[in-house]
């Protein structure tokens, strides 16, 4: 998998993994095929094939998919992109073994570890061979739990709140942000978290996740060059979802019954979502319900804007498992369909001081060399012509970097007048429903 240029519109890239089957499913044998990058999901109907970017087998390790997922991210968001990769699947088909790895009660092994914990370690790992570059990191771990936001780094803090900014897109408001100096200070606060998120046990998983958690590294860099500061910054979120669960294969009941529910409600939300972006990537005029759930507001970014993307697509291939696999399936072919324009989250702002004060330095340099060649003997030739190319090359740089501040202002403007055009619209759909309400309300007046 491969980054693209910037300021293209990209497909999400979706890749799906096969659990494994259980002792007691082996019994009931396998109800998929694989074929490379297709699945074909043997239903009663007839032969369903689905085509994704990637295809992990029940025999592919957690290097396989931090191979083709998670490196070619953390080098995008390394270069300014923002990423995100999220698992989606239903209850108890490894999207957390995924993410994160074994559970903490099971034989560590460093082999096993998930996603997140390589991702972290190449992002670092990176960042210290670049010697030449100042390089910060922050973190933050947050879960929806019953749609109430918690602070995964601060067991205390109680339904926190999202908000919307221009030049900040959608973020949560006293959300706590760590600074990291090193891997190790992100894996503590990784194991902080973990330990604060919401599990419980049903009939299909002894450790199921019942909140969806996000986990965000936010990473700057900035690099000097010929007296010119380049800042690049970025955020990769890793999402583990919660699955969707069917009451009678779980046998959930009380509070259990509950949190289902509201899992099933945000990932419904989520669908649809899903939906509207693929109608408008297909050229259809459609308003994208982004604040139906806190998911897909926290995801607005992610899905439809200015992000890469990769989902993972946890599946069962028990033959029990049947309908949700297919569901899974479907919801991933769709999500396939979505386009995302990224861009380089490059900051020149702050920077035209040092460039009059290079334009400045180029000059003096112009005229000490005007003046050595009047003075006795002046320059060799191919000194004059050294210091000349010196000159120009230099006078390129400079030119370069002018066109990025004017290119990075035209896309701040443009991504202003797109979120404008959003709130336009959004208030004359709200103005459209609250006139139907009020008709509605005098039709019911008058009955």
């Amino acid at each position: 998998m491969q980054v693209h240029n910037d300021g293209q519109m990209e497909n999400i890239i979706v890749m799906v993994r096969v659990k494994p089957l259980f002792e007691a499913e082996v019994v009931e044998k396998s109800c998929l095929t694989i074929d490379k990058n297709t699945i074909t999901l043997d239903t009663k109907a007839d032969a369903k094939p689905f085509c994704f970017d990637y295809v992990a087998s029940d025999r592919a390790t957690q290097e396989d998919i931090f191979e083709k997922t998670g490196r070619p991210f953390a080098d995008a968001c390394l270069q300014g992109y923002n990423a995100t990769v999220f698992a989606y699947g239903q209850t108890g088909a490894g999207k957390t073994y995924t993410i994160q790895g074994p559970s903490q009660d099971q034989h560590e092994d460093n082999r096993l570890r998930g996603l997140m914990p390589r991702v972290l370690e190449y992002v670092f790992e990176r960042a210290r061979q670049r010697k030449d570059v100042e390089f910060t990191a922050k973190y933050s771990y947050l879960e929806i739990y019953n749609e109430v936001i918690i602070d995964l780094l601060d067991a205390q803090s109680e339904n926190l709140n999202l908000r919307e900014d221009i030049k900040k897109g959608v973020y949560v408001e006293n959300l706590i942000e760590e600074i990291a100096e090193s891997v190790e200070d992100v894996m503590e606060g990784m194991r902080r978290g973990k330990g604060n998120r919401h599990v419980g046990a049903t009939t299909v998983n002894k450790e199921s996740s019942r909140s969806h958690s996000v986990f965000t590294l936010t990473i700057e860099s900035k690099s000097k060059r010929d007296g010119v500061l380049n800042v690049l910054s970025s955020q990769f979120h890793i999402i583990d979802l919660a699955g969707s669960e069917r009451q009678k294969l779980t046998d959930a009941v009380g509070e259990r019954l509950k949190e289902a529910g509201m899992i099933n409600k945000s990932l419904s939300a989520l669908g649809n979502v899903i939906n509207s972006l693929v109608d408008i990537s297909q050229g259809k005029s459609r308003y994208v319900h982004y604040r139906d759930s806190k998911l897909t507001f926290l995801l607005k970014d992610s899905l439809g804007g200015n992000s890469k993307t990769a989902i993972i697509a946890n599946i069962a291939q028990s033959y029990s498992s049947l309908g949700e696999t297919l569901s899974t399936l479907n919801f991933a072919r769709r999500a396939k369909l979505i386009k995302n324009k990224v861009v380089v989250n490059e900051d020149t702002t702050g920077t035209v001081l040092l460039l009059q004060q290079e334009i400045k330095r180029l000059k003096t340099e112009i005229a000490e060399c005007k003046a050595k060649s009047v003075q006795g003997g002046g320059l060799s030739s191919y000194e004059e012509k050294s210091q000349v190319e010196n000159l120009l090359q230099s006078t390129m740089e400079l030119r370069a970097i002018d066109i990025k501040i004017y290119e990075q202002l035209n896309r701040e403007k443009d991504s202003k007048l797109e979120m404008l055009n959003k709130c336009i619209k959004r208030c004359q759909h709200d103005k459209a429903r609250d006139k139907m309400i009020l008709k509605l309300k005098d039709c019911l007046l008058y009955t």
